[in-house]
């Protein structure tokens, strides 16, 4: 190759380059910004109030301007970061699936151990905006649980670690 194309090629590279530099890059697979996927539509610092039903336990938690203390219940130290952590994974983390009314069709939903739920979970925002789901039991596999919102008749398949935040919210094993 001669020196002229040698020049044109490596002129060509920096403008391809400068390219991708002024315009973001490529986008593709694992480049798209992170959305949340999660069921909760409360943005996590919108959240003032939270109840949490497990069992026999109850948990009743507010937001105030130096942080969440626990109205009801009995917590361990940490629960704040547990309370946050536990948040976040509801709006983040998105249903693994979500069985539609038609599949649900003549089906019990009690083989889903939502009726009653192993836990509810109730959030309420800063203005008029809740959010309520409950969580049944796990998956064959027991890597994930089903889960309906109040509103829903859908049941969702969540990842296994999203019920199991708001169970160890008070310290439970």
């Amino acid at each position: 190759m001669n020196r002229f194309a040698w020049i044109a090629a490596a002129l060509a590279a920096t403008a391809f380059l400068a390219a991708l530099a002024f315009t973001g890059g490529r986008g593709g697979p694992g480049l798209a910004p992170f959305r949340p996927a999660g069921l909760l539509t409360i943005p996590a610092e919108q959240v003032r109030e939270v109840e949490v039903t497990s069992g026999d336990r109850r948990w009743y938690f507010v937001r105030g301007e130096s942080g969440w203390r626990a109205e009801r219940g009995t917590v361990t130290a940490g629960f704040e970061a547990r309370l946050e952590g536990a948040v976040t994974l509801l709006r983040n983390s998105g249903p693994e699936r979500i069985l539609t009314d038609a599949e649900l069709a003549g089906v019990d939903v009690a083989q889903f151990g939502l009726d009653p739920p192993r836990s509810r979970v109730i959030l309420r925002g800063s203005g008029a905006d809740s959010f309520a789901i409950s969580f049944g039991a796990a998956n064959l596999l027991g890597l994930s649980r089903y889960a309906r919102l109040d509103d829903k008749r859908e049941i969702a398949l969540l990842p296994g670690f999203v019920p199991e935040a708001w169970e160890q919210l008070g310290g439970a094993p």
